[in-house]
């Protein structure tokens, strides 16, 4: 599979915590800031690190942020700048733009001129932002504790028509499907309200369309995220 490239676009606490966690997780990460002094103290841990003004189409062009798979412009202290470039990014053409906002004016805002996803930034929300762009097939992840996770993972390809057991799902992953969330067929008198499967079994089949919910520590969800 083909490295994901993704640009990640002002580098304070929010911004760092999505394109280290990408850079760990083994993606191209082209990271962003206005402010040298904040590019200096990242280069170690993000090898790709630009001062530059994300306001500067050209700028953005010379660097091939055109190019990536997604940006996420985590701009926190000028709305301005933020607004320009998520216009930016869109007018060139790329695919997915997560902005961050502060409050639910800047996210209709934002939503306004073209941002894909716009979000309130944490920490914990910054892992999950990057989790999901390393995978679609990842619906949803919460943390537990002690570094376990529970992610909705869409059931890939290559496991639907199998046995749970024929997948060996755990020992490849290290993760516990412990439900599998399933479309009731039309004709059921419960319409379309989903099906659940609690605790499936190794005789248990996935089907096209499931949604697995999986238990695992944050590492294994991660690789398991990569690998979809």
């Amino acid at each position: 599979m083909a490295t994901q490239m993704f640009a990640v676009i002002g580098l304070g606490r929010f911004g760092y915590t999505v394109a280290s966690h990408l850079v760990k997780s083994g993606a191209e990460v082209i990271a962003i800031d206005s402010d040298e002094n904040i590019i200096n103290d990242v280069s170690k841990q993000i090898p790709v690190a630009i001062c530059m003004n994300s306001t500067d189409k050209d700028a953005l062009l010379a660097h091939g942020v055109e190019k990536v798979d997604a940006a996420v412009v985590a701009i926190g202290q000028n709305f301005e700048a933020n607004l320009l470039t998520t216009a930016l990014l869109k007018e060139i053409g790329v695919p997915k733009v997560v902005a961050r906002a502060s409050n639910d004016t800047q996210k209709r805002i934002l939503e306004l001129i073209g941002a894909d996803q716009v979000i309130f930034p944490e920490d914990a929300i910054g892992i999950r932002v990057a989790q999901s762009l390393l995978s679609s097939r990842i619906v949803d992840i919460t943390s537990l504790f002690e570094g376990l996770s529970v992610a909705q993972v869409v059931a890939p390809k290559e496991l639907v028509g199998k046995k749970i057991g024929e997948t060996k799902f755990r020992q490849k992953y290290k993760c516990n499907i412990v439900v599998i969330k399933r479309k009731a067929n039309k004709s059921d008198i419960t319409g379309e309200s989903p099906r659940y499967n609690v605790l499936p079994g190794p005789d248990d089949t996935i089907h096209v369309g499931d949604i697995l919910v999986v238990i695992g520590h944050e590492k294994d969800i991660e690789k398991l995220a990569s690998s979809l």
